[in-house]
């Protein structure tokens, strides 16, 4: 663990890095550019953003009022909620958020964790892409028309990608749960000298061949209908399938086993060869079921189970999700207009984000690991005092960020760590950065 001293200068330097994104200078000038502030008024920037962020990333909060009154304690002011409503609805308010939002992605994240293996080492970083999606009021439906009409009129996805070094959002697109997925990945030439992880929306040949000739390497999920020639096949010890072979493959022809295959796919003009490694589970009344996986990562470096643990990495982005939903307030408000619904998704994603810097920065400082799920449900402990710390002075978030730490110290550990090595997002081959200097 860091010496106290130590500790004091991180708090300090953390507290400068915090304060370069949402000090009062910073959020002012954010506000005037999105056009939210055109001229000084009652209701000041920070002290709305700040209420915005409590009211999200500390509790459970359902209504706008629950905003105003939180506002209503920071500002000491008695604000009415006609004029407070205005003000949220204008169409520059999420874009203030947003734009904070950007800032706080590009400059509060920094690497979390380190590839200790020499497979992992080769990636400059493992990405991970997905999508989620949640309904709102169904007023908005010709705003963000949802895919079923019937259940939920509309409803938006967030598309994002992620830095499991980082152990953060790198990028993210909101968009009408209508419009497909595949449009929001990240870009072939991206992924360079990097994995990529992606459920089974993501499965498409032209893609694949892409990363692979850019020199990315990817691990995506495929669907159990598709139907490529088998120009090779292998068990788990590394032993020829002749019978396999020329075959098109389904779970009929496979035997009740992981297999590792080359494949041969057709698409009008186009043949893509690439490999799938088929992982056997036994389903209902001891049926067979796979799991389709195809990568581009070479055989004699990765075996069939090292792809698949690897891919059980991808789950990372679901944890975050889940942040995002369960302490962040990533739901419907009930509100019928579009400024407002967007205003509060964007602020959700800083909220969540905000809290996982804070126990990303914590676990550097104690040298200690944290789950930043714990430390994402635990917010109301130690958030709203470092938001405050903001609104207050410079001092007093440097006195909130040590109690943050204290309090993370003593609540948000990791419950088993040694675990995580053996079967947990460690076992490929990761350490926390805090453990490995």
């Amino acid at each position: 663990m860091h010496g106290s001293n130590g500790t004091r200068a991180e708090v300090g330097v953390y507290a400068k890095r915090l304060t370069e994104v949402l000090g009062e200078e910073q959020v002012t000038a954010i506000a005037r550019r999105s056009g939210w502030l055109r001229r000084v008024r009652k209701v000041m920037p920070l002290a709305m953003v700040v209420a915005v962020l409590s009211t999200l990333g500390s509790g459970h909060a359902k209504w706008l009022a629950d905003i105003l009154r939180t506002f209503r304690k920071f500002a000491g002011l008695s604000l009415r909620y006609k004029p407070f409503h205005n003000r949220l609805a204008q169409a520059s308010f999420p874009e203030m958020f947003r734009m904070l939002l950007e800032a706080t992605v590009q400059k509060m994240s920094q690497p979390v964790l380190h590839a200790v293996s020499p497979k992992l080492s080769t990636f400059r970083d493992i990405v991970i892409h997905d999508g989620t999606s949640f309904a709102l009021k169904d007023d908005l439906k010709r705003t963000w028309p949802g895919r079923f009409t019937k259940i939920s009129p509309a409803a938006v996805e967030l598309h994002v990608t992620m830095s499991l070094l980082q152990d953060d959002v790198r990028i993210v697109a909101l968009t009408a749960d209508k419009e497909t997925e595949r449009t929001y990945r990240p870009e072939a030439a991206s992924l360079r000298e990097r994995l990529f992880l992606a459920d089974r929306g993501y499965e498409e040949r032209k893609f694949f061949f892409d990363v692979d000739q850019a020199g990315g390497a990817f691990i995506v999920r495929g669907t159990k209908n598709i139907r490529p020639t088998i120009r090779a096949a292998f068990d788990s010890a590394g032993k020829s399938i002749p019978k396999l072979l020329g075959q098109k493959l389904n779970w009929d022809l496979l035997p009740a086993q992981t297999v590792d295959l080359d494949i041969e796919w057709l698409a009008n003009s186009f043949v893509y060869r690439g490999r799938i490694v088929a992982i056997y589970k036994r389903g209902k009344r001891n049926a067979k079921t796979f799991v389709y996986l195809h990568s581009n990562l070479a055989r004699k470096r990765f075996s069939a189970a090292d792809v698949a643990g690897l891919y059980r990495l991808r789950w990372q982005v679901e944890l975050l999700f889940k942040e995002f939903k369960s302490h962040a307030n990533l739901h419907a408000f009930d509100t019928g207009k579009a400024a407002i619904a967007k205003a509060m998704i964007w602020a959700s994603l800083l909220a969540a984000l905000l809290k996982r810097s804070l126990a990303h920065f914590a676990e550097a400082s104690l040298g200690v690991e944290l789950s930043t799920q714990r430390a994402a449900a635990s917010g109301k402990h130690y958030f709203d005092d470092v938001l405050r710390g903001l609104l207050d002075s410079p001092r007093q978030l440097r006195r909130a960020l040590a109690e943050a730490l204290k309090f993370l110290d003593s609540n948000a550990r990791r419950a088993h760590p040694a675990r995580d090595r053996k079967r947990g997002r460690l076992a490929m081959g990761l350490e926390p950065l805090a453990l490995v200097w």
